[in-house]
């Protein structure tokens, strides 16, 4: 398959979910008996979905399929364990979370079995811990599957801090993060397991003023890096590994009635540049556009 250059001592784990198939079905029923709600959700329990439609899938800068029809389900529940508003508490709010990520293509990536179209399923959790209601650290344990037989499973262990810099920055908030992940258990790129690091940032502003259908851009920035052989070939040992930035435009779905949850639906496109590793991963072609659309459901 064009673009597929995982070897198969793949390690990636990413944290997102609680079993694809299981999720997958009560991701199912979420979407399609909201009428039975009483109103917006004002418990304990927080449900979002999505799906996505993209023209390639790239993984840290590393292709994964760019050909046919890619289609990209995930789902997270939330569960909020503690808040306070106490004024000098260094813990302000506790938030363990399980989620699934998918990506099912119409092109048979690397498949050996029946179910050669489901390429990859991730699943992950973790807690969320609010500190001064300033930083989220958010651990969490992430496994890469692949239910067609692509790869054999992958482990992470990752760590986030975001930095909730709207307090001081108003409208120009650039939400920024760092994400560091351990491999161990196979790796993504390469033959050592190896250190990943990201740096984010996504300010978003509302492009359109309107009462029932704002439009709201986002622009995502990401950066990623080799900490330690996270990008290493026999003869290189990078640090770059890529960077990706691009503009999203989201739109709520005003006439969905607030008692089906909230709705949205977005579009934009991200343009990747690569390092010399990943170049040559990716076929040498850089940069690389990706287009993607996105329909959203939170409760």
């Amino acid at each position: 398959m064009r673009g597929c250059v995982l070897s198969t001592d793949r390690r990636r784990t990413v944290l997102r979910g609680v079993g694809a198939a299981g999720l997958l079905a009560a991701l199912g029923f979420l979407t399609a008996a909201p009428a039975a709600w009483a109103g917006p959700n004002s418990g304990k329990v927080a449900f979002s979905v999505g799906s996505d439609i993209t023209t390639a899938y790239f993984f840290r800068g590393i292709l994964q399929e760019r050909n046919g029809f890619i289609w990209q389900p995930y789902g997270e529940i939330n569960v909020n364990a503690y808040s306070t508003d106490e004024e000098h508490a260094i813990v302000t709010g506790i938030t363990p979370f399980v989620g699934s990520w998918n990506s099912v293509h119409s092109k048979d990536t690397l498949g050996t079995n029946a179910v050669e179209n489901w390429y990859e399923s991730d699943v992950y959790a973790g807690v969320k811990f609010n500190l001064f209601n300033t930083v989220e650290m958010k651990p969490f344990y992430i496994a890469y599957t692949y239910p067609n037989g692509a790869f054999p499973t992958v482990g992470e262990a990752d760590l986030q801090f975001t930095l909730f810099d709207a307090q001081w920055l108003d409208k120009w908030a650039l939400n920024p993060s760092v994400l560091f992940a351990w491999e161990f258990d196979n790796t993504a790129f390469g033959t050592n397991e190896g250190t990943y690091a990201q740096v984010s940032v996504r300010p978003s502003y509302t492009i359109y003023e309107s009462e029932t259908y704002p439009v709201t851009m986002a622009i995502p920035l990401n950066l990623g890096l080799s900490v330690s052989e996270y990008y290493e070939t026999d003869t290189r040992n990078p640090a770059f590994g890529f960077f990706q930035g691009g503009a999203i435009f989201t739109v709520p779905l005003a006439f969905v009635p607030e008692d089906y949850g909230a709705w949205s639906v977005s579009a934009g496109a991200s343009l990747y540049a690569f390092g010399t590793t990943t170049k040559q991963a990716n076929d040498n072609d850089t940069p690389w556009v990706v287009g993607t659309w996105s329909l959203n459901f939170a409760y």
